[in-house]
């Protein structure tokens, strides 16, 4: 029986549509209706992300010994709507961390799993195959945050955040029947052979043996893993960065809190482009659009520390996804063609704990900086940017022009 992919662009797409929705809904509701503290929000914000440090460890651990991809992603998309249901009815902060939490446990069942199905969908199939499933899995899920977060600027305008977080929790059920469609994975058997790779650790310097193999189909392992990992935990604390102190900005207009909606969507949208165009680009020019995606997001974030107007503000938080995307796209596709090189899963779950540091850990401390000054929040964030891009431009310094 050959691969069914659909199901797991499906999934991607209707999880982030409505994610995308609920989450600047509940954010909104809590932090203006319910009016917590902002240190609180970033708690709540934070809860599921960092249980998403451990939870691909533990979702890859039992996957793999007791209930197999499609059990697991069937799993996830049950308990899903549960938890998402349940902060709904009792929107109480202790309560909320705690199916916040729960929910991070699920998606390390989820996503890890998305990825490993990538990175073994590209061992068997041909190289066009491979870059229109790595293609149509990103489409996929930004399509996903983009059309939910229009959905939900229209709700939250007609309406309140309370109606959309309620019409996002009843879309969050798709999941559940898409999931049954998922294939039953048997794995092939693949020749790989054994090379000498450079790590260009500037810790270590040290020389050691991997089942790589560096062919037409993993030319990005000419990359040290170490470029992708930093790159995506500065992807994460950015993002996060932006999208957490937009709806504090907002505070003393609190007649426009739709806007946020709105900016997540360009910043989706943009991050889009990057992505796609980033796909369509050689080995080599990749690092150079990282390097082009860090520069400016590290001007952006200076930015918006001298300027300080809502109006400059609003348009470099929508346009920034564009250079995120560079990123992500750079250092997703180094991390996928590490695990297709040695049949591996630990690269996507290595990937997926980065990831969940990054978007776990930023909101907390976001919370508890901006109650002080948020503005220092983007003074950091400006010369973490110049420290990775230094970082990325010496470990990348063998890979050159074919």
């Amino acid at each position: 029986m050959g691969n069914r992919v659909w199901p797991i662009f499906l999934l991607s797409f209707i999880r982030l549509f409505y994610v995308s929705i609920f989450e600047r809904a509940l954010s909104n509701y809590l932090l203006y209706d319910i009016q917590i503290r902002q240190s609180t929000l970033g708690f709540i914000s934070s809860a599921g992300a960092l249980t998403y440090i451990i939870s691909p460890i533990i979702g890859q651990i039992v996957t793999k010994k007791f209930l197999g991809i499609r059990t697991a992603l069937i799993f996830s998309s049950v308990a899903t709507p549960i938890l998402t249901g349940a902060q709904i009815i009792f929107p109480e902060p202790g309560f909320l961390i705690f199916c916040r939490v729960s929910l991070g446990l699920t998606m390390g069942f989820f996503w890890p799993n998305c990825l490993n199905l990538l990175s073994r969908w590209q061992k068997i199939d041909s190289v066009e195959k491979s870059k229109k499933n790595f293609s149509l899995f990103n489409v996929s899920w930004n399509f996903g945050f983009i059309f939910g977060l229009i959905v939900g600027f229209f709700w939250s305008f007609s309406w309140n955040d309370f109606s959309a977080m309620v019409m996002s929790w009843i879309l969050s059920f798709l999941l559940i029947p898409v999931s049954f469609f998922i294939n039953k994975y048997s794995k092939k058997n693949i020749s790989t052979e054994r090379v000498i790779y450079q790590t260009e650790d500037p810790l270590s310097h040290l020389d050691i043996e991997e089942d790589l193999t560096v062919n037409r189909n993993t030319p990005m392992v000419v990359y040290p893993i170490l470029f992708s990992w930093l790159g995506i935990l500065f992807l994460t604390m950015a993002k996060s960065s932006f999208a957490f102190s937009y709806q504090i900005f907002l505070k003393p207009f609190d007649n426009i809190l739709y806007l946020t909606y709105l900016v997540q969507c360009g910043v989706q949208t943009t991050q889009l482009i990057g992505l796609t165009w980033i796909n369509s680009m050689t080995t080599y020019r990749r690092k150079f659009a990282s390097f082009t995606g860090l520069i400016f997001i590290a001007v952006f974030a200076l930015g918006i520390l001298f300027l300080r107007d809502i109006i400059y503000i609003t348009i470099l938080s929508a346009s920034v996804g564009l250079f995120l995307g560079f990123i992500h796209g750079t250092g997703m596709k180094i991390m996928l063609e590490y695990g297709t090189a040695q049949d591996t899963s630990k690269y996507a779950t290595i990937n997926e704990i980065i990831i969940g540091a990054g978007f776990g850990l930023t909101p907390m401390i976001a919370g508890f900086v901006s109650e002080i000054n948020i503005y220092l929040i983007f003074a950091f964030l400006g010369i973490f940017g110049i420290v990775i891009l230094i970082l990325l431009i010496y470990l990348s310094r063998n890979v050159k022009k074919p």
